[in-house]
């Protein structure tokens, strides 16, 4: 079975809340970087991973985002900061290129993501929670040695 790669709008519709973004091509790196809040190194190397798909070139081989790739990126973005590696976005990336075909395995990786935020979110609750308990006891003794 060959791989039947997918569109850009069946992409777009499973990133965009609405369904619809703009797949004009019109932001440098520079500009998307900042759009992103990543730097232009960053979105540099996603794209030599071929973590954008999509993404068009001027006449100058200069990249250029649109609103579509922007969104992309904000997926990418979220997947490693879920401490997902860069092999495995890679890999999530051409499961999402072949189409609905490979819907039931992004869903167990997106769960397995999901899950390790949730236990990170755990822990960095309680940590929190002794950092506050350590915050008042310092507080509570500095007043009873100042009184």
């Amino acid at each position: 079975m060959g791989i039947n790669m997918v569109n850009i709008n069946d992409c777009i519709a499973s990133i965009a809340q609405n369904g619809e973004l703009n797949q004009t091509p019109k932001y440098s790196v520079t500009k998307a970087a900042k759009l992103l809040g990543l730097s232009a190194h960053t979105l540099r190397y996603y794209d030599s991973l071929n973590l954008f798909p999509f993404l068009q070139r001027d006449q100058n081989e200069k990249r250029l985002f649109s609103d579509a790739d922007l969104q992309w990126a904000k997926l990418i973005e979220c997947l490693r900061n879920a401490n997902m590696s860069i092999k495995d976005v890679q890999h999530y990336v051409k499961l999402c290129l072949r189409g609905d075909e490979t819907l039931d395995e992004r869903l167990t990786i997106i769960n397995q993501q999901e899950k390790i935020l949730i236990d990170t979110i755990t822990q960095l609750n309680e940590q929190l929670a002794l950092l506050k308990f350590k915050k008042q006891y310092y507080k509570a003794t500095h007043q009873t040695i100042n009184n």
